[in-house]
């Protein structure tokens, strides 16, 4: 059984285009036509600090636990299990699907929140980079 996560990551956009083409090369030149079975991985990488301090709002962790644990039928039923004002919850709502965090599922007459992609849970994987990571010698700056 394949489990669908969605991975948070910071300032790695070229290791995932580099680990996406490995990927891509090891299935083209694979011949055994075997299916593996993986986990499935929607990257979402952010490059500046303003999207993870808006990510990482207490208020938005919050949800996103409790969309992942409880998995809320709608937006109504998100906003009794955290005991917030709606609109709060709406907000904070569309922030994290501004961000790519989160979508939206038609459940009837209200909106169903998940996490993108159907994933079902999330992996935070923040990693500042290293000076060497970015073509400079430690100490300096650009």
């Amino acid at each position: 059984m394949t489990e669908n996560t969605l991975k948070i990551t910071f300032q790695q956009a070229e290791s995932h285009r580099q680990a996406a083409h490995e990927r891509l090369q090891q299935t083209e030149t694979a011949d055994t036509g075997e299916v593996v079975e993986q986990d499935v991985r929607f990257i979402l990488n952010f490059e500046e600090f303003d999207d993870i301090a808006q990510l990482m709002r207490t208020s938005n962790l919050e949800l996103i636990e409790t969309i992942v644990s409880k998995k809320p039928e709608s937006i109504r039923q998100l906003t009794e299990t955290v005991d917030r004002d709606y609109r709060e919850v709406h907000r904070n709502l569309t922030e994290l699907e501004s961000l790519g965090v989160i979508e939206f599922e038609n459940n009837g007459s209200s909106k169903k929140p998940i996490l993108r992609g159907g994933a079902d849970n999330i992996d935070f994987s923040i990693r500042l980079p290293q000076s060497s990571d970015r073509g400079e010698a430690p100490g300096t700056s650009a």
